[in-house]
């Protein structure tokens, strides 16, 4: 009987970064979806490789010695927060060690690695949240929450999510009971039939102030209308600013916009970083955990000094990393591919007061050519991707005095140092900073110099 189908027993011995964990059955290595050191878990091996097998992780049979606090009522079966029940000092030294692992894997040395960061928040410290619609069970009654850990399709319920705070529950619990008393149903991502795709909650940690976002595939206005009077008859202890109906009619299920209507207050909301006003915009990209991106920021930002006169902030979004860096450096344009966000970044920066700060809207690749000299510094923020091969061979032959890069995705990370080191480059300091408490992910922010080491 060959292996691929068998479902096994063993121990987790080790954690990948980005969640994976493995273990051992027969004298191979066994990759499983998830787990925790410590563990002991039922797996199903999906795949066979010349070096290991891949497997999909069943159910904990036995917890971890490390799981000693009480996980979330939806742990077992929400995919969000793998992490949960472990201490949160042992989570972040984890994680820290995994990311160095990566580092090690392709020899990157930096001259200093920093002690990673925590976050000033464990629970509560999400300033947005996707919930999708769905079913928890075929044929079940609407559910409104995250999907199902190694499923797709089908959405658990999460009423209790412990990475948002309370007004999230309100709006979700009056969002899903408004509508299964009127038996509206979920988009079927299959079958393309049904109404409910998603509802975004956004709400800025410094300000308070909430944004919700319903997206649907059709609905009546007067439903939408009738939802949006539920939501304000709610008591919330922040202030409910921006009530937002998206209709998305495409197949992909993800949050876009075919057209977007407010149904109360404004289009925007605004979040304050380290004493500087933000918009935030429905569907522009801002840090989830606002408490830990201000340690973040105010890392990346003690690497320039008054002499930088010349900064390029790559994939700046909404320019948050732009204006801060501007408090420092004698002038900072950023480059961002979404209009939208360039547009909103011009006005923040005005507002702010920044007379030193210019916007570029277009890819990185194809935008290069229109900046205004060379740089002293450039600060990388890329999506989780990182820098394509031939636009960070670009940057690198630009010859700045000091690069900066934040990623939410030390894999791709590593890749762009490789590339970096061997073009003469040299890491001075790295240090991750944890904006992901209970789950498996961290930021890494990495200062990189022309210089020869010491």
């Amino acid at each position: 009987m060959g292996l691929k189908g068998m479902e096994i027993e063993m121990d987790i011995e080790e954690m990948i970064f980005g969640g994976k964990a493995v273990g051992e059955y027969e004298g191979q290595r066994v990759v499983t979806s998830y787990g925790i050191v410590g563990q002991r878990v039922q797996a199903k091996i999906k795949r066979v490789r010349q070096t290991h097998l891949e497997a999909n992780t069943l159910q904990v049979i036995d917890k971890s010695p490390v799981e000693i606090e009480e996980a979330c009522p939806h742990s077992g079966t929400c995919g969000g927060c793998s992490l949960q029940g472990v201490s949160y000092q042992w989570q972040v030294e984890s994680k820290n060690e995994q990311v160095k692992a990566l580092f090690s894997e392709r020899k990157l040395v930096p001259s200093i690695w920093h002690k990673p960061v925590k976050s000033p928040r464990i629970e509560g410290y999400r300033n947005k949240m996707e919930f999708s619609f769905g079913n928890q069970e075929r044929g079940g009654q609407l559910t409104l929450g995250m999907h199902q850990r190694g499923r797709r399709y089908d959405v658990v319920d999460t009423a209790h999510c412990n990475l948002v705070d309370e007004d999230f529950r309100h709006i979700r619990t009056a969002t899903v009971t408004f509508f299964r008393e009127r038996q509206v149903q979920p988009y079927h991502k299959i079958s393309h039939n049904g109404t409910l795709r998603h509802l975004v909650v956004r709400k800025a940690a410094f300000t308070s102030e909430i944004m919700v976002n319903l997206v649907t595939a059709n609905a009546p206005e007067l439903l939408v209308n009738e939802w949006k009077e539920r939501l304000l008859s709610l008591e919330l202890g922040g202030d409910l600013a921006s009530i937002l109906w998206t209709v998305n009619n495409q197949v992909a299920d993800t949050v876009q916009s075919d057209h977007i209507q407010c149904l109360y207050g404004k289009e925007s909301i605004r979040e304050s970083l380290l004493g500087l006003n933000f918009t935030i915009t429905p569907f522009s990209f801002f840090q989830t955990n606002s408490y830990a991106a201000e340690c973040l920021y105010e890392i990346a930002t003690s690497f320039l000094s008054e002499t930088d006169q010349n900064v390029y902030d790559l994939y700046c979004g909404l320019g948050t990393i732009t204006q801060l860096m501007a408090r420092r450096a004698s002038k900072v344009t950023g480059i961002e591919l979404v209009t939208e966000a360039v547009q909103q970044a011009r006005k923040d920066a005005q507002l702010n007061g920044f007379e030193n700060c210019s916007f570029i809207a277009g890819d990185v690749k194809e935008t290069l050519d229109q900046l205004p000299g060379k740089p002293d510094a450039l600060i990388l923020d890329p999506p989780r991707a990182g820098v394509h091969h031939k636009a960070m061979a670009d940057l690198l032959a630009m010859k700045p005095e000091k690069m900066i890069y934040i990623s939410c995705n030390p894999r791709t990370l590593v890749d762009n140092l490789e590339q970096a080191t061997a073009a003469g480059w040299h890491i001075e300091s790295a240090q991750c900073v944890d904006l992901f408490p209970n789950t498996p992910h961290v930021e890494c922010v990495v200062l990189m110099s022309k210089k020869e080491a010491n």
